[in-house]
């Protein structure tokens, strides 16, 4: 007896053994297909490297990708086997088993394997990121029933899930890449110098006009002590604001004589900010240079100095901070987090979409306020509802302000108006950001619309902080905010209101704003029935 309980125990080792060599290859197949999808970074090269892997797998003989775009098929690729006789069209599935199939999540074979007459096996592979679906494939391959085992269902739905989230990465990347360069270009249209150091003074960034009014010609300056190219007067200057910065926090602007040319002697205004990282950690300054030399220039400045010292202080800062998140994130995306964490991918990815529509915001309203002061600001004019532009700007809030109460009020039989519905949108998505920002947890928004005369009114109220009413005069200027400690660690760069209110004056119409201190505030616009 006892050899025979050996031989047993032989057997069950030998299994145990093989299953777990099995779970081994299977771990190590998952790890190998992560790493070729989630590395890619082009929507393109993404379903290319899906396709190749799915050729490896199950000699497909055609595969049909489709995306979903904002809930519709809108985006569809087909990729054939090479044997063109083996060719099949990719075709949509039923829509009830395609649903079917898309709310279990998981690869599904609707072929019949008992089908005698069937040319081809056909299957759908959902394309399924941790939060969403984002599309599915058709797969159609020969009658080969064994090919489709339990092992090949858990690798095809693991690829399907990387797929997914490498499809969710690109575009998230390609967001990212896209408002870079939109910042990149942003700086480029300013007409100032802009320079950026770290704090040993080694160049980070600096646009063509700081090359152009500081004379540097080097087209290598990344990465160099500015020292090497500004060795003169303005260079002496430029390291007596970097100290001054170091000891104190901050640097009061200068002037300096500058001969960046043969035969060419200007003067330069030069204005230095510190910039720090999300810790509020210093890394390094920021230089704005201006040239003073025309006496036009310096009148000019004397009126906007001021302006152009809270561009410096609350606009590089509001720029830096998610500039510096989002770099942040992404190098631990890319360096740190495993291919399999998806949770912490998720968690990380939220960030960056997060403070990219930070920057699109900031930058949307730079952009408004130079076509403002360059004349380009245009309306159109259409008849429109007030209150249909209230509701729709409501349903916006509705679903990321969970913690704010908003109600409406509306008069009967509302007169339609003649305006910009566009820019009316804008004016009160500006309002309501601001009353939910500055209300406490569980606040309060009404909205009314009335008419008063050939005027119609709508009032946005809040339960907020409210506005000293020695600040209430001042608000709509430009990169004015409300100083006091309530406010203090708010975000935003002071631009909203000042836009508003050009809005309303180029509509004919007004705004008011009413505030009492711990109680709230209400602004009302007034908008013309009928232009005049």
């Amino acid at each position: 007896m006892k050899p025979v309980s050996i031989e047993k125990e032989h057997q069950f080792l030998t299994r145990t053994i093989s299953s777990l060599s099995d779970q081994i290859d299977l771990f190590a197949t998952f790890q190998d297909l992560s790493l070729k999808i989630i590395s890619q970074f082009d929507l393109e090269n993404i379903l290319e490297t899906f396709c190749n892997i799915l050729k490896e797998l199950m000699n497909y003989q055609s595969v049909s990708t489709y995306l979903f775009v904002e809930g519709e098929i809108l985006y569809k690729r087909v990729h054939h086997s090479g044997d063109t006789s083996r060719r099949q069209r990719g075709i949509i599935p039923d829509p009830k088993i395609l649903k079917w199939v898309m709310s279990q999540g998981r690869w599904t074979v609707l072929t019949d394997f008992q089908d005698e007459n069937a040319g081809y096996l056909l299957s759908v592979l959902p394309l399924k990121a941790p939060n969403q679906l984002l599309g599915f494939v058709i797969i159609t391959t020969e009658v080969s029933p064994s090919l489709y085992n339990q092992k090949l269902s858990s690798i095809l739905n693991f690829l399907g899930s990387q797929t997914a989230i490498a499809i969710e990465n690109q575009e998230l990347y390609s967001r990212t890449n896209h408002s870079n360069a939109y910042m990149t270009n942003m700086l480029e249209s300013i007409s100032n110098g802009i320079m950026a150091t770290d704090m040993e003074g080694r160049i980070t960034l600096i646009n063509k006009n700081a090359t152009a009014i500081t004379g540097i010609n080097s087209k290598q300056i990344i990465g160099k002590h500015y020292y090497n190219f500004l060795k003169n007067d303005l260079g002496k200057e430029i390291k007596q604001l970097c100290s001054t910065i170091k000891n104190k926090g901050f640097a009061i602007e200068s002037m300096v004589n500058h001969s960046p040319y043969k035969e060419v002697d200007i003067i330069i205004g030069i204005s230095a900010s510190p910039l720090t990282d999300n810790t509020e950690n210093t890394i390094g300054i920021i230089y704005v240079f201006r040239d003073l030399s025309a006496s036009k220039e310096i009148e000019r400045l004397t009126k906007l100095d001021e302006i152009k010292s809270e561009l410096v202080s609350n606009v590089s800062h509001e720029l830096r901070t998610p500039l510096s998140i989002i770099k942040s994130y992404s190098e631990a995306l890319i360096n740190q987090v495993e291919p399999e964490d998806h949770k912490t991918r998720e968690k990380f990815l939220s960030v960056i979409g997060d403070e990219t529509d930070r920057l699109s915001n900031i930058v949307s309203n730079l952009l408004d306020i130079s076509r403002i002061e360059s004349g380009k600001f245009t309306l159109y004019f259409n008849k429109t509802k007030l209150e249909d532009i209230v509701n729709s700007v409501i349903s916006v809030f509705k679903t990321k302000s969970a913690n704010i109460n908003i109600f409406t009020d509306f008069q009967k039989n509302l007169p339609p108006i003649e305006a910009d519905e566009d820019k009316i949108r804008e004016v009160l998505i500006n309002l309501v950001a601001n009353s939910i920002k500055f209300s406490p947890m569980g606040g309060t928004i009404n909205i009314a619309v009335v008419t008063q005369d050939d005027l119609i009114c709508c009032s946005v109220s809040d339960t907020g902080i409210g506005i000293p009413k020695d600040q209430l005069d001042r608000i709509f200027e430009k990169f004015y905010r409300v100083d006091n400690s309530d406010t203090y660690e708010i975000e935003g760069t002071g631009l909203g209101l000042s836009i508003v209110k050009h809005i309303m004056d180029a509509h004919q119409g007004g705004i008011t704003v009413d505030s009492i201190m711990g109680k709230g505030s209400v602004f009302s616009i007034y908008l013309p029935i009928t232009r005049g």
